[in-house]
């Protein structure tokens, strides 16, 4: 992978600052804003697969981008629910001992229950929640491939990319939390919060460019 070029690329193009606050200023705009960064990240991944030499879009398709990104949400969602469906017994379990009565016995043995149940359920959800970290950028990907949200429902193929391109996937993953380390306190403090929705942009424009080589890689 081209690490320098996912850094480098935004500053190439000549008209990058105006790219960037355009996308911190639509940030302003409750969840319309969020939509439309993951539509722009959509688009970047496509260019850089299809090997544009400046694939930092402009904003002219806003409405792509909006749609683009509610439809990745949407795909998002799906692979979320069986997170929610782990974490709902979770509430169940910690009333446990509250069944005991007046039974201390029973009282005790409920709370030793409950604390184990909670230890798996919690490990549950930890793991799975690494295993959507993991599969969440294969569904860029391939939606930004076909723009089809039935090629993101294929889990098999979802799981296969995604296992098959682990280093790749891990490596961004490693470079954006480095990147969002030294870039964010710099843009929240020393800069009063006035850079903070750009360094956001941009590091949306740096995974996006790693995800559109991971995509070059899976073909």
């Amino acid at each position: 992978m081209d690490l320098g070029k996912a850094f480098s690329y935004v500053f190439e193009d000549e008209e990058w600052i105006v790219k960037i606050l355009l996308g911190a200023l639509l940030m302003l705009i409750p969840i319309v804003g969020q939509f439309a960064l993951m539509g722009y990240g959509i688009a970047i991944i496509r260019n850089v697969r299809a090997g544009e030499p400046r694939p930092l879009p402009n904003w002219s398709a806003f409405g792509e981008y909006l749609l683009d990104g509610l439809k990745l949400w949407a795909v998002t969602l799906v692979y979320t629910l069986p997170l929610f469906v782990i974490i709902c017994p979770i509430t169940f379990v910690w009333i446990l001992p509250a069944l005991g009565g007046e039974s201390e016995d029973l009282v005790v043995a409920l709370a030793g229950l409950s604390g184990i149940l909670s230890i798996g359920l919690i490990c549950l959800v930890t793991l799975y929640s690494i295993l959507l970290a993991i599969v969440a950028p294969v569904l860029q990907i391939r939606y930004a491939k076909s723009g089809e949200i039935g090629d993101c429902l294929q889990i098999g193929a979802v799981f296969r990319d995604a296992f098959a391109n682990l280093g790749s996937i891990i490596m961004v993953a490693l470079v954006w939390w480095a990147a969002s380390i030294i870039l964010v306190p710099i843009a929240t403090t020393v800069t009063l919060g006035l850079l903070a929705l750009p360094a956001s942009v941009w590091l949306r424009t740096l995974s996006s460019h790693l995800y559109g080589q991971i995509s070059r890689q899976i073909g």
